[in-house]
């Protein structure tokens, strides 16, 4: 696992490029990547988490997963959203996904945060297993909302 910081802008061109590779097949095969200023106000911005699985044997990225600190006016002020977490197909079914909420949720705790949420629907039964074996609370209803405690 490996958090994103100064020097990985690079691997947000790789993901931009790749990611239909990272989705469940609707999504458009290529997407225009970032440009350097913003590439760069996304790895350095203190309240953006973005962490990436490398598969060691070719260097290739495995899966990622990003999230951003939102303040919220109840509970706790910091919490940590979870915007979007993809698996490369080549690497499915291999424990990614739990390595990368495990990644996502380490980084939560060295910032001080122990809670989070990520939404997502009921239709994506991979996901409901992935944040449900997690160990998530999730909310009543089609569009899910799934609580986690780090």
């Amino acid at each position: 696992m490996h958090r994103l910081r100064s020097g990985d802008e690079w691997v947000l061109g790789t993901l931009a490029r790749g990611n239909a590779r990272f989705g469940d097949g609707s999504e458009q095969d290529w997407l225009p990547p970032l440009g350097s200023e913003e590439a760069s106000k996304f790895v350095n911005d203190p309240r953006t988490v973005c962490v990436v699985a490398i598969d060691m044997a070719t260097n290739h990225i495995a899966g990622f997963v990003y999230g951003c600190i939102l303040y919220r006016r109840h509970t706790k002020l910091e919490h940590m959203c979870i915007y979007e977490i993809g698996v490369d197909i080549d690497h499915r079914k291999e424990g990614v996904g739990p390595l990368l909420l495990e990644g996502i949720a380490g980084e939560a705790r060295r910032m001080g945060i122990d809670r989070g949420f990520v939404i997502t629907s009921e239709s994506n039964r991979e996901a409901v297993k992935l944040y449900s074996d997690f160990g998530a609370s999730r909310s009543p209803g089609n569009d899910l909302l799934f609580g986690l405690h780090f």
